[in-house]
């Protein structure tokens, strides 16, 4: 993986552990659409990161669950302080656990799990979507386990009535969402 511009085998996983694939760029249309974490047309859209020049450039890995060194890696340390204390960087709450499950099962393993999580956020924005809860939905898809999202799915699914528009079958899911992470005491909501 010498190649200046590399393109990784799971880009909707990236390099540091984010799922990249439930991001609301990795599902939009357009110039804006993110093609996943060195994936397929990524360098003409995004410059590197040193994740990705440590991991990928210079160690030819495909995330940083595999390196020996990421307990001692400072970047990586400062990603975590930052997803506890910032808005932005809310979805990088999952990283730590989910670098944790590539160590320990394989990114193959892990691979299927977001792609699990990928047809449920890709139905939800399908059927629950107004126009106004892609971010929440990727956000809820990305910090939600994936048993809990089905639970979820199936709860929304049975709240919703025949006839309900976009607006009330929204509303009924950012509700039933917010319920789940609440009992998982996982935050949704940016911090101001």
């Amino acid at each position: 993986m010498q190649n200046r511009y590399p393109v990784r085998k799971y880009p909707e996983i990236g390099v540091c552990g984010l799922d990249c694939g439930l991001c609301p760029r990795y599902h939009s249309d357009g110039k804006s659409r993110c093609p996943g974490c060195c994936g397929d047309g990524f360098w003409e859209i995004h410059p590197s990161c040193s994740f990705i020049t440590c991991a990928v450039k210079q160690k030819g890995l495909e995330t940083c669950a595999q390196c020996n060194e990421t307990q001692d890696c400072l970047k990586y340390v400062q990603l975590m302080e930052a997803a506890e204390l910032h808005d932005s960087f809310i979805s990088y709450r999952s990283v730590l656990n989910n670098n944790s499950y590539i160590k320990t099962n394989g990114i193959a393993k892990f691979a299927a799990i977001a792609a699990e999580k990928q047809k449920i956020l890709l139905y939800a924005l399908e059927n629950y979507d107004d126009g106004r809860s892609k971010l929440f939905l990727c956000t809820a898809c990305q910090l939600i386990p994936l048993k809990k999202l089905h639970e979820a799915i199936e709860l929304i699914n049975s709240k919703i009535f025949e006839g309900a528009d976009k607006k009330k079958r929204a509303k009924i899911t950012r509700a039933t969402l917010n319920k789940m992470a609440d009992s998982l005491k996982i935050e949704l909501k940016l911090r101001k």
